[in-house]
C-alpha cells in the first residue's frame, strides 16, 4: 500500500485495481483494472476502468491554453497532492489533493479535494472536469454520478454542490462537471470535495448511498 511517485505520475496500489494521477501532459486521475498474468504472479495494469481528465478555465484565457506544470507533487501517508501555480496567463493557482481511504468491502475509494486561489483583484476561476472514452459512459443519479455497469461511482460533497455544474448530453451521458466558475477575490481559497469509487464487481445503490453518508461527515484536508 501507499503512493508510488515519479516525474510526472503517482500510483496507489489497490487489492484489484490501480489508482494512477498523472500530471503531465494533463492532470488526470484514472482506475486501472489488474490482472494475474498467465504462469506468473506478477500483477499488470490492464485497460482503465475510468478516467478523469482536469483542467483550469477562466473567461480571460483561451480555452485551447495549455495548463501551468506542475509547481509541487508529493505524497504524504495516503494522500497525493499536486500543486500548479499562477502563471502567465493563468490567473490562479489550482491544487488537488487525493486521499485513499480504507474500505471493509474491498472497494477502491479516494477523497479530491481541488482547491482555487487568486492574487487577483477580479478573477473567476474554474476546474472542468471530463470523464475519459470508455465502454461504459457515466449518467447521473440524484446523490452520484456512475458507470453505466455500476464498476464506477463519483459524488459530490453536499456542501459543495453549489458551486458544481453537471452537464449532460440529450441521451443522460455525463460529459463534464464544472467547479467553482464564480467571481473569487483575492486571497480567498475555495474547496470541492468529490469521492470516487472503483469495484471489482458492480456497486449497489446501498453501498454507494452509505459510501455518499460516510463521506459528507469526512474532515477537510490540513493542506491549503
Amino acid at each position: 500500500m501507499g503512493w508510488n511517485v515519479s516525474e510526472t505520475k503517482a500510483i496507489f496500489d489497490h487489492a484489484s485495481h490501480e489508482l494512477v494521477v498523472s500530471t503531465r501532459p494533463s492532470l488526470t486521475i484514472e482506475i486501472g483494472r489488474k490482472f494475474e498474468a498467465q504462469g506468473t504472479t506478477t500483477k499488470t495494469q490492464d485497460q482503465a476502468v475510468c478516467s478523469w481528465q482536469i483542467q483550469p478555465r477562466e473567461d480571460s484565457v483561451d480555452p485551447s491554453t495549455e495548463a501551468p506544470a506542475p509547481e509541487e507533487a508529493y505524497s504524504r501517508l495516503d494522500d497525493f497532492i499536486v500543486k500548479f501555480p499562477q502563471k502567465y496567463p493563468w490567473p490562479f493557482s489550482y491544487q488537488l489533493d487525493v486521499r485513499v481511504q480504507p474500505n471493509a468491502s474491498g472497494l477502491l475509494v479516494a477523497e479530491l479535494w481541488l482547491s482555487v486561489q487568486t492574487s487577483m483583484l477580479e478573477c473567476n476561476p474554474q476546474l472542468r472536469m471530463t470523464p475519459g472514452s470508455s465502454k461504459e459512459p457515466w449518467t447521473s443519479h440524484p446523490d452520484f454520478l456512475c458507470s453505466s455497469d455500476r464498476r464506477t461511482g463519483l459524488a459530490i460533497h453536499p456542501l459543495d454542490r453549489h458551486d458544481c455544474l453537471v452537464h449532460a448530453n440529450r441521451s443522460g451521458e455525463v460529459e463534464q462537471v464544472d467547479l467553482f466558475g464564480r467571481f473569487m477575490e483575492k486571497g480567498v481559497i475555495r474547496r470541492g470535495r468529490l469521492l470516487l469509487v472503483g469495484s471489482a464487481t458492480s456497486i449497489s445503490e446501498k453501498q454507494m448511498q452509505k459510501l455518499c453518508q460516510d463521506f459528507s461527515s469526512s474532515e477537510l484536508p490540513l493542506t491549503p
